[in-house]
């Protein structure tokens, strides 16, 4: 289980979108919202951007997870998945500071939880095009949890994911401690940036 996490860490936090920016001439961390993630690479940079890093994330939080799974199981693969998602999101290599975590975490239940994914997509999608990545990603992971202890209680189909147990259920909960935080401070940022705009004299 210690090579899980220490793996599961490792693949989170290798810095792919700082790569992609830096082969582009751009430094997310510092252009746009300043976050290494698809939704300030497409701010900046366009789709074509937005979409490299988005999908080299998700490549992540799936390889972590598979990689757990084959170590010790569905245990393992869970464990490895919450620690890629950790090191996004508390990048080693940039004073521990990261990404919002949700490509790793999207690539990650694809593998543990492919239903998960297939529900809680489009909700993503569709709440960013009205409300913003920040809420959008607060609507994701709400949605994950909730729906991850009706299908644990219910025992319904994974396909090939994990067994419809506990670890389902604390692995959405694990999301949501790691990735809730950087979408709170994100909304919060937005409504100072506009109250600052609206104030009188500004």
């Amino acid at each position: 289980m210690i090579w899980c996490l220490l793996i599961g860490y490792v693949i989170g936090s290798i810095p792919s979108a700082d790569a992609v920016g830096r082969a582009r001439g751009i430094d997310l961390r510092l252009t746009g919202s300043g976050n290494p993630g698809a939704a300030n690479a497409l701010r900046v940079g366009g789709p074509g951007m937005a979409a490299t890093v988005l999908a080299l994330d998700l490549v992540k939080g799936a390889a972590a997870a598979l990689i757990g799974r084959k170590i010790t199981g569905d245990a393992g693969g869970v464990a490895a998945a919450v620690m890629a998602i950790w090191g996004q999101v508390a990048n080693p290599w940039h004073g521990f500071k990261g990404g919002k975590g949700l490509g790793v975490t999207g690539g990650a239940t694809a593998v543990l939880w492919p239903p998960g994914v297939v529900v809680v997509a489009p909700i993503i999608a569709l709440t960013a095009k009205t409300l913003g990545a920040a809420v959008a990603g607060l609507a994701g992971i709400t949605t994950l949890f909730a729906l991850s202890i009706v299908w644990a209680a219910d025992g319904w189909p994974v396909a090939w994911g994990i067994a419809p147990d506990d670890a389902l259920v604390w692995f959405t909960i694990w999301v949501g401690v790691l990735t809730a935080p950087k979408f709170i401070a994100a909304l919060l940022e937005r409504f100072r940036t506009r109250a600052r705009r609206s104030s009188p004299g500004r």
